[in-house]
């Protein structure tokens, strides 16, 4: 009768591991982070006025990443681009930091319902965020201004200590 050779036992500690990196936090939002999704619409200002469209305040314990915004103008009497309204998007509106490129919007950049992908606005704990209008030269008629902000807030201990922005 042959005899069976010996199962031989799997030695673990020799296997190679497979180790997946984590993705960039300003791309991609980790596993702790939270989705955000703000919008809002308000009554077009009167000329001269400035209005907040919509804020909110970036979570304690957390800083994010904006990578959707729609800024929209809803009635008659405007034209986009022709500089009758003026949008900015801000870092903080209380201090009035505006963020980098996003000052003097004279032109729709993605609506509420369907927001522009951008690269990424960092913000940062505590902060109030916000997308304000200007009415420059448009008459009131009823018309409607709508803003949206979309992304994720990420735990601050994940965000990289060399981030661009």
């Amino acid at each position: 009768m042959a005899t069976k050779a010996p199962t031989p036992q799997l030695d673990r500690a020799r296997i190679p591991r497979v180790l997946i990196p984590e993705l960039p936090v300003q791309n991609f939002m980790p596993a702790s982070g939270q989705p955000f999704e703000q919008a809002a619409y308000v009554a077009m200002p009167a000329i001269g006025v400035t209005a907040t469209v919509l804020s909110f305040v970036v979570p304690k314990g957390y800083n994010g990443f904006i990578r959707r915004i729609g800024n929209v103008f809803v009635g008659g009497g405007f034209q986009d681009g022709q500089g009758g309204i003026v949008w900015q998007i801000l870092l903080d509106l209380n201090k009035q930091i505006v963020a980098p490129n996003f000052d003097n919007i004279t032109a729709s950049l993605g609506g509420v319902s369907n927001p522009s992908a951008i690269d990424g606005i960092h913000i940062e704990e505590g902060n109030t965020v916000a997308i304000t209008v200007k009415n420059v030269s448009v008459v009131v008629a009823g018309q409607l201004i709508g803003g949206r902000l979309g992304g994720s807030f990420i735990p601050i201990n994940l965000e990289p200590a060399n981030i661009a922005f």
